[in-house]
């Protein structure tokens, strides 16, 4: 029973980036030289007060009504948050590159470049920094935070962590506690070849792109004992919690239970993950402004971070000793491991009918397949976080933003009504776009006792609907729970199912209003989804639920907005 704000209310977030760039040109012969740098320093501050005032909850487990156990006085649990600082995150980024457009001849231009990049992992101010690092079985710590040195012994002391718990400079780790990767070249390559006159031209071009410092994530780390205490009180049996809301927690009966979950990744050998992009393209005028363009891209990820138990449970009882680390529960790690590999085929057609009417229009045919397509850690429509650790290859399957196809068109038209003042200037436009659906997986919300989280269920059959509606868009007839007891993991694969696609037309009108030479007045009417076309969601994937299988919402109805911009 909800009373007064959230309990994560007041929330504060603070962003300072600072960035230096340059770039010096040097056009020599059929040479043109670019060289360049690129120094950005991030400082990133998060605070979510999250437990720390303490959260009561009154479930209506006694009188069958949360207000009624409220009025009076049964409570079925309280728990808050100690010590909840807040990160102070840093992060420097360096990057160099190099690179020369040569025109080989009139009809071919070749771009070849390097580039390096140098991406320090990020770091704490006050160091308070806590990871596991499976290679020691311990957590490390970069420093005690703003915890004073004596607390921050007792503290681990009185927890019976002293062997579990080490301090990164004895462990010959950094004060980032992850070690940098030094080893980020990224050579570029592109060309375009005129071919058979003026009117065909040869594009194409491979390259390596590697990712930036992850700030967000290392929010997890600071939640890590011992920065991130929850203090939790719980009923015993059918009987009311036996504490007073003047003194919800009391001192005398504390104590400590182990370290249920905590946060960590692989030091030794961090590598920062990067994109392998390549493409190809030949593109022909036909008649008139008719051009036509066929296109393939593709790319593969490397080193793509995933999130998964490494303190996943065996098979054969439950029990914590059947655990890889008894001394610890759930143990989410992040590590490099992961990769991906997209694959698509494009073709585009664009003319331009009059000098004042252009239409343009293109099919896109896709493939994304990865193991992970994100590192957070919810559980939803499709699996942060993998269903069995100890077979990682099972999560192999489409990506979460995998679309099959997608057709686009558009067009602008500027008419020309220059002898009337209230018609010239004016531009309507228009775009539409209808795609597929992405996939999902279907999951089973009850906690699995392997790995401490949703799992997948049981797929007998197919799970396709042959016509899907909202009320049925697939047959939920074709999963099954996992039957208790059975110690294993469903055998449906991540992201089998395809969710409903949209339809998408937005228009836009503008005119812009002169006043001398160089200033002007634009103004804009624009609506997206101008036929208020329904577009649904996923439907819901819980195979625990009686509306598994259905659609409960939609996405964005028609909107309509104006703006006035000034240009000068």
């Amino acid at each position: 029973m909800p009373i007064g704000p959230a309990y994560d209310i007041p929330k504060i977030w603070a962003f300072n980036n600072y960035q230096y760039a340059g770039t010096l040109t040097w056009i020599r012969g059929a040479h043109s030289f670019k060289f360049g740098g690129d120094l950005l320093r991030m400082q990133y501050f998060s605070r979510s007060y999250g437990d720390t005032r303490g959260r009561v909850n009154f479930l209506g487990r006694f009188t069958g009504h949360p207000v009624a156990d409220f009025l009076l006085g049964w409570v079925d649990n309280m728990r808050r948050q100690l010590d909840a600082t807040g990160p102070y995150h840093l992060v420097s980024n360096y990057s160099a590159f190099l690179q020369d457009d040569f025109k080989v001849s009139p009809t071919l231009t070749l771009n070849l470049g390097v580039r390096y990049d140098l991406m320090k992992p990020p770091k704490e101010k006050y160091n308070a920094l806590a990871e596991f690092i499976p290679a020691l079985g311990k957590i490390v710590v970069a420093g005690t935070g703003t915890i004073s040195e004596a607390d921050f012994e007792n503290r681990i002391m009185t927890a019976g962590l002293t062997p579990y718990v080490v301090r990164a400079s004895d462990a010959g780790l950094p004060e980032t506690i992850v070690r940098t990767d030094w080893n980020n070249f990224a050579p570029r390559f592109g060309f375009a070849w005129r071919m058979f006159g003026n009117k065909t031209v040869l594009r194409g071009g491979y390259g390596i792109f590697y990712g930036s410092s992850s700030l967000y994530r290392m929010d997890e780390y600071n939640d890590t004992y011992p920065f991130g205490v929850t203090e939790t009180f719980s009923r015993v049996g059918s009987a009311p919690l036996a504490l007073t809301l003047s003194n919800p927690f009391p001192t005398d009966r504390r104590g400590f239970s182990g370290v249920t979950s905590s946060y960590g990744q692989e030091s030794d050998s961090p590598a920062n993950q990067y994109l392998q992009s390549w493409s190809l393209s030949i593109e022909r005028e036909l008649w008139r402004g008719l051009v036509v363009e066929m296109a393939y891209a593709g790319s593969k990820g490397t080193h793509l971070q995933r999130r998964y138990d490494i303190n996943q449970a065996g098979r054969t009882r439950e029990a914590s000793a059947v655990r890889p680390y008894p001394a610890f529960g759930t143990i989410q790690i992040i590590n490099d491991g992961s990769n991906s590999i997209y694959n698509s085929g494009q073709f585009t057609v664009r003319q331009r009918l009059s000098k004042q009417l252009f239409v343009r229009g293109s099919y896109t045919w896709a493939k994304s397949i990865d193991e992970s397509s994100n590192t957070g850690g919810t559980i939803a429509y499709n699996f942060s976080s993998a269903q069995d650790s100890r077979n990682l290859k099972l999560e192999r399957g489409r990506s979460d933003f995998d679309i099959g196809h997608t057709f686009a068109a558009s067009f602008i038209w500027s008419p020309n009504f220059s002898r009337n003042r209230l018609a010239r200037d004016w531009q309507l436009a228009g775009t539409s776009t209808i795609y597929t659906g992405p996939p999902f997986t279907p999951r089973v919300a009850t906690v699995n006792y392997l790995n401490g989280e949703a799992t997948r269920p049981d797929r007998i059959t197919k799970g396709t609907a042959d016509n899907p509606t909202v009320d049925h868009w697939f047959d939920r007839g074709a999963f099954v729970v996992v039957p208790t007891g059975s110690y294993r993991f469903g055998n449906s694969g991540r992201n089998i199912l395809d969710g409903p696609g949209a339809v998408i037309i937005n228009a836009s009108l503008s005119r812009r209003f002169r006043f001398g030479e160089s200033r002007s007045i634009q103004y804009r009417l624009e609506s997206f989804n101008l036929p208020n076309h329904p577009n649904f969601n996923l439907p819901e994937n819980n195979m625990d639920l009686i509306t598994a299988g259905t659609i409960r919402r939609a996405k964005n109805s028609r909107n309509l907005q104006m703006s006035l911009r000034l240009e000068f």
